[in-house]
């Protein structure tokens, strides 16, 4: 169930006579299933930019992991 907005993060609305959310902070309105797929869409991005973090962390020298604590 969709719960925020992936744009701004604000609460939605629902507007039972185009079966659309909407937004109550942007505007932005859609039916579920978009608000789903954008949603999908930042948490994709999200893990993979954890991952290339990770990833230049394990890959960075000793010296720079401890001053990084």
């Amino acid at each position: 169930m969709v719960k925020f907005c992936p744009e701004c993060g604000g609460s939605l609305g629902f507007d039972s006579v185009t079966k659309n959310f909407i937004c109550r902070s942007c505007g932005l309105f859609a039916p579920r299933e978009k608000f789903e797929e954008l949603h999908e869409k930042i948490n994709a991005r999200e893990q993979n930019n954890k991952s290339e973090d990770y990833l230049d962390w394990w890959q960075s020298s000793k010296k720079e992991k401890k001053s990084n604590f």
